[in-house]
């Protein structure tokens, strides 16, 4: 592993700040309002909702939550929301969290069972909380509460890729790490 030491460092962020502040103005000067930006593919189309609420006349905040609720409610995508990949218990539990910069607040879920779409239940929990944080049962009962249906969340696709449910010969005992072949098979 190469060794930088903390001027090289410093220099190097500096000039990533300098461009990044370069290519924003840019873009500001052509196309004023937010930026939505995403890592995976199946982000091009939250991002796409995003600016179409936003761009109609709703708050950032309504558009980041629009813009998840796209994967979340596909069910080909397996990382989030209908169609996530299961636990070891061949269960959906999903995270999701949401914050306000403008009023320095957050709400998130953690563990989140049968809601299909825990980034809104996570802005409600901003919203209509003094907590930034639920979790597991608390927070399926706050999305009850708040009016979510729960649903399953489990896919016939999610569940032929996800944990089987069948510990193989191999595993070893809780409390260490498997193999994650071990778990996880062939994704499509």
């Amino acid at each position: 592993m190469e060794v930088i030491d903390r001027r090289d460092f410093m220099k190097s962020m500096a000039g990533a700040a300098a461009l990044a502040a370069l290519e924003t103005k840019a873009a500001s000067a052509s196309d004023p309002g937010p930026l939505f930006l995403s890592t995976w593919v199946h982000g091009k189309p939250a991002n796409e909702r995003a600016a179409e609420v936003f761009k109609s006349g709703g708050s950032l905040l309504d558009a980041v939550e629009k813009g998840i609720n796209v994967p979340e409610n596909d069910p080909k995508v397996m990382s989030v929301g209908y169609g996530g990949l299961p636990n070891e218990e061949g269960e959906v539990e999903l995270d999701a969290a949401i914050m306000d910069g403008a009023r320095h607040h957050a709400g998130a879920v953690c563990s989140l069972r049968n809601i299909k779409n825990p980034i809104s239940v996570a802005r409600l929990v901003l919203e209509k909380t003094r907590h930034t944080t639920l979790a597991g049962e608390g927070a399926f009962r706050f999305a009850l509460k708040m009016g979510f249906q729960p649903q399953s969340l489990l896919t016939p696709r999610a569940s032929r890729n996800g944990w089987n449910g069948n510990p193989t010969p191999t595993e070893k005992p809780i409390g260490s790490l498997p193999k994650p072949t071990t778990h996880w098979h062939g994704r499509d």
